[in-house]
């Protein structure tokens, strides 16, 4: 089956992944930009600086001999340079430069303007009324740097902002879907005893219709399972009164027809209706089970009502000295359940061990360390794929046993509604055959 996705994870992981992204494309539009502006305020700064600097530097090389070399950079200490330059003569001979540049001439025609070599940006100014020229240059890098240092300045933030804006946008998310949750939780609720209307007080408009939509639902099926469950509780009460009458009848009848040929007929008939008079009474206890009869906020001491039930079916004759009941009497076993759901629960399952199991070994029954109620027979294993079948109504075993296969379902519903569980096990646990009934308590 196809693993489910989750709604809040899926937004949160879109939302950051989407601001991320979002903010590393303003970062490259941001580049784009500022290597636009960072070139125009270079370029300025090469052309400020040697319009600047020539006027100077040919006032006073004028009163230089042609062969002098000044060179700034020997009078001076050295130092980091991001721009350098070279003074020229009209006959393109270095007669000045900075402490950085070259001592032989910069490979550049003296053109005036911009022009590149090298990786070097480079501008050219001369002076007409004297021939001279200034060549300022700038640095390998140096705007490279420049635009690397404002991107990673751009880009750091986001190390520290996504985290936190994720953080946010998971919270917010988190706050967002919490209606879904309780609805979920509310639906989760409802079942065959809870079919109450599901409150769409301060839902979001996007979840109210459904919430309504649900409650009209749980409406429908309310009414289809009371009509259900009233024709079964009916039923059964109205067929308990006539089997018990039919059922005495045939017996003042069994004891005249006595030593007569129709005597074995009669036997048959009064199998058949006490078979019926056991259906209509599993019929009621099952119609009581679907009530939600279970349910109950006390907690009870469950086990005078297991000695109560396992004493009441120790008298009936055909299961007389077939119980092993192990339990110490001074140990208490407290849940939250209703003692009259336990005791159909309870019987149910012993009665049912009681009948599939073999006559000649008794039936065990005892409380585990976790307070779990173990029912085990002994007898032919339950096929592995029928055991998850044999809650459902109206199932039977294969051990061809009388009975109405509702025994099982009724345990069932009723440990559920009490937040318990029935688990059936066959092979018993520790054993090679028999079957083993545990309910586990709420």
């Amino acid at each position: 089956m196809k693993e489910s996705w989750s709604l809040a994870r899926r937004l949160v992981l879109a939302l950051t992944l989407g601001l991320g992204v979002l903010w590393l494309g303003a970062v490259a539009v941001s580049a784009l930009v500022t290597m636009h502006e960072l070139n125009e305020v270079f370029d300025s700064a090469l052309q400020e600086t040697a319009q600047r600097l020539l006027p100077l530097a040919t006032d006073d090389l004028e009163e230089l001999a042609e062969d002098d070399d000044r060179a700034i950079g020997g009078t001076v200490a050295g130092h980091r340079e991001y721009l350098i330059y070279q003074v020229r003569d009209a006959a393109g001979r270095v007669i000045l430069r900075s402490h950085d540049a070259p001592l032989a001439a910069f490979p550049i025609p003296l053109v005036h303007g911009f022009s590149d070599m090298d990786g070097r940006r480079f501008y050219t100014e001369v002076a007409l009324e004297n021939g001279f020229a200034i060549q300022v240059a700038e640095k390998a890098g140096h705007r490279a740097e420049a635009l690397l240092d404002t991107l990673i300045w751009l880009a750091s933030p986001l190390l520290l902002l996504l985290p936190l804006a994720g953080s946010i946008i998971y919270w917010t998310v988190g706050r967002t879907v919490r209606p879904i949750r309780a609805v979920r939780e509310a639906i989760r609720a409802r079942g065959g005893s809870n079919l109450a209307v599901i409150s769409d007080a301060g839902l979001p408009s996007e979840l109210a219709p459904i919430v309504k939509d649900v409650n009209r639902l749980l409406e429908r099926l309310g009414r289809a399972l009371e009509a259900e469950r009233a024709f079964a509780a009916n039923s059964a009460h109205e067929l308990r009164t006539p089997v018990a009458t039919a059922l005495a009848q045939i017996q003042r009848l069994g004891a005249e027809l006595e030593g007569t040929p129709h005597q074995a007929r009669l036997q048959q008939i009064t199998t058949a209706m006490r078979r019926l008079g056991h259906l209509v009474e599993k019929l009621l206890q099952l119609s009581r089970a679907e009530s939600g009869i279970a349910m109950s906020e006390e907690r009870s001491d469950l086990a005078p009502v297991m000695r109560l039930v396992l004493d009441e079916i120790g008298r009936q004759t055909p299961f007389a000295g077939r119980i092993d009941f192990d339990m110490p009497p001074a140990i208490p076993l407290m849940a939250a359940i209703d003692i009259d759901a336990f005791a159909i629960v309870f019987r149910n399952l012993v009665e049912n061990a009681l009948l599939h199991g073999a006559a000649t070994v008794p039936v065990r029954i005892f409380v585990d360390a976790d307070q779990h109620i173990h029912v085990v027979n002994r007898g032919p294993a339950v096929p592995a794929p029928a055991i998850p079948h044999l809650t459902d109504r109206f199932t039977r075993g294969t051990s061809g046993a009388p009975g109405s296969g509702l025994g099982l379902a009724i345990a069932d519903t009723i440990l559920r509604q009490a937040g318990g569980a029935l688990e059936l096990h066959s092979p018993a646990q520790g054993h090679d055959d028999g079957f083993e009934a545990v309910i586990i308590l709420g």
